[in-house]
Order: structure tokens, then C-alpha cells, then sequence
């Protein structure tokens, strides 16, 4: 009998030293895999059943934890309408399928790689949360009825509080100014043997404050070796440059990312985001 208390007791001093993540982190994770699992079966099933279609959702997560940033002055709009979103035929897309969904206490996410160069600058992540959430991804259909090809667009729209957002735009310049590029050294898996392996990433802002009250384009080029491994190699761009369109009007921030492959400039890009912007006035606080 005294060994068993004696477990009992060791249990719970291991149990206590646990380290828990927070409610909402938990929440944000179980969220970010089950929008991917939905949106993959989804598709399957649009697809079988109706071919290119559209199937925005609209249902919300559990509540967000009180310590959330939430403003203590009532705005006037809380929820974050559909038609705040960008709508289909102001997106270069052809009859695209259409996924959604809504939330709360949604993590406001930024470019992991970036953060990743930030964090070996020295740059500190700002974790933030948004009070609403609503997002659409836009892929491309088929004729035949088949799964759609690829993600043609995604779009994030967040409630934050005014310092949230304005900190998360200080936050990325910060990041832009501290990794114009970044070298990752590593060793990779080849034909059984392991290879040195260098690739380099590069961000630049292409354009702000075109949109809204605030806005900013980014630009990021993905680097590789190229050459047989046993040779030297020098980097070069693996890939299509990537773009990201963040645009504040008044709390809500919404976050655009366009498959490289639709061929935007820019100017397209600037104009986009110029229309999003439009799209959020109504349901801002303050409204434009």
C-alpha cells in the first residue's frame, strides 16, 4: 500500500512539472490542421459531386481566452462579414472553387521563413492574437470535373486591436531591415549519402502605403545550389518569386498571398490590394 501512494505521489510531482501550452495555442494549432484536412476533403467532394463550385463556410471556433488583446471601447462591428472578403471576379481566376472559414482568437500569422531569419538576427517574435477571423482560399477547376490543379490565391482577414495591428507592421519592417537575405547551411539525403547543402533566401519591400491606412508588398526570392553536388554550385533562384500583400483598415488586417504562377505584377498586386482595402471600409472601425 505505501509503494502505491508512493507512485501516486511521484505521478503527480511529474504531472505539475509539465509545461502546457496556452488555451488559445492550442486552439490556433487544432485549427491551422483541421482548415488544411477540411479544405483537402472539401475539394474531393466538390469536385465529385458538382465540379467547379463554391463552398464558403462560416462556422467559429471556441471563444478566445480573456487574456486575448481585446479593446475595452465596444467597436461598433465585431464579426467579419463575407463581403469583406475579395470576391471572385476580383481575382484574375477562372471560375475558381471557393473554401472559407471563420473564427476567433485566430493567431495573425506572418512569413514562418522570415520570422525563422528573425529569430537568428535577433528579432523577437510578436505573437498576436485577432478577435475575428475570416479567410478563403481560391483554387483552380477543371473542365473534366477533377480535383482542382492548385491554390490560385489565399486571403486572411483579421479583427485586431489598433496597437496589435500597428505593432505587426513595425514588427515586419523590422524583420525586412534585418534579413534583406539569409544563408542556410545544411546537409541533405542524396542517393544514400549525405551532401552539404546552402541555399538563400532574399525579401525586399516592393512597394507601401498604397492601400488603406496601411499597407506594404513583399517580395520574396528562394535561392538554391544548382550543379551536380559533387561539383562547386553557385545559388540560384529555385523558384517563382513569392508576393504578400498586407493591408489595415482601421482594425481589420487582411493578408493576400497569390500563386507566383498567376503572373502579377506589381502594379496588379498594389491594385488588389487597393480593392481589398475597399472591401474592408464598410466593416471597419472606424468605417471609411
Amino acid at each position: 500500500m505505501h509503494d502505491d501512494l508512493a507512485f501516486v505521489e511521484q505521478v503527480h510531482r511529474d504531472l505539475s512539472d509539465v509545461q502546457w501550452p496556452e488555451p488559445q495555442e492550442i486552439r490556433a494549432r487544432a485549427r491551422r490542421r483541421s482548415r488544411r484536412t477540411v479544405a483537402l476533403a472539401t475539394v474531393a467532394v466538390l469536385a465529385a459531386v458538382t465540379g467547379p463550385a463554391y463552398a464558403l463556410t462560416g462556422g467559429t471556433s471556441a471563444a478566445p481566452d480573456a487574456a486575448l488583446p481585446v479593446s475595452t471601447q465596444g467597436p461598433a462591428r465585431a464579426d467579419i462579414p463575407l463581403d469583406s472578403l475579395l470576391a471572385v471576379t476580383e481575382v484574375p481566376v477562372k471560375n475558381p472553387v471557393q473554401l472559407g472559414d471563420a473564427g476567433l482568437g485566430e493567431v495573425v500569422r506572418l512569413d514562418p521563413t522570415l520570422q525563422r531569419c528573425g529569430d537568428d538576427r535577433g528579432v523577437p517574435a510578436v505573437p498576436a492574437y485577432s478577435r475575428y477571423s475570416r479567410s478563403q482560399t481560391l483554387l483552380s477547376s477543371t473542365k473534366d470535373g477533377g480535383a482542382p490543379a492548385r491554390v490560385e490565391l489565399s486571403q486572411d482577414i483579421y479583427r485586431v486591436d489598433p496597437l496589435v495591428s500597428t505593432r505587426l507592421f513595425t514588427h515586419l519592417r523590422v524583420l525586412l531591415d534585418a534579413c534583406p537575405e539569409w544563408y542556410v547551411a545544411e546537409r541533405t539525403l542524396v542517393a544514400g549519402e549525405t551532401t552539404p547543402n546552402e541555399s538563400r533566401h532574399a525579401w525586399e519591400t516592393a512597394a507601401s502605403n498604397f492601400a488603406g491606412d496601411e499597407s506594404i508588398l513583399v517580395r520574396y526570392v528562394p535561392f538554391a545550389p544548382a550543379g551536380p553536388a559533387t561539383t562547386e554550385r553557385a545559388l540560384q533562384r529555385s523558384s517563382p518569386v513569392g508576393m504578400t500583400v498586407m493591408v489595415r483598415v482601421g482594425d481589420l488586417l487582411t493578408v493576400l498571398e497569390p500563386n507566383p504562377d498567376l503572373g502579377l505584377h506589381d502594379a496588379d498586386l498594389e491594385a488588389l490590394g487597393r480593392v481589398a482595402a475597399r472591401r474592408l471600409c464598410p466593416a471597419a472601425n472606424p468605417a471609411c
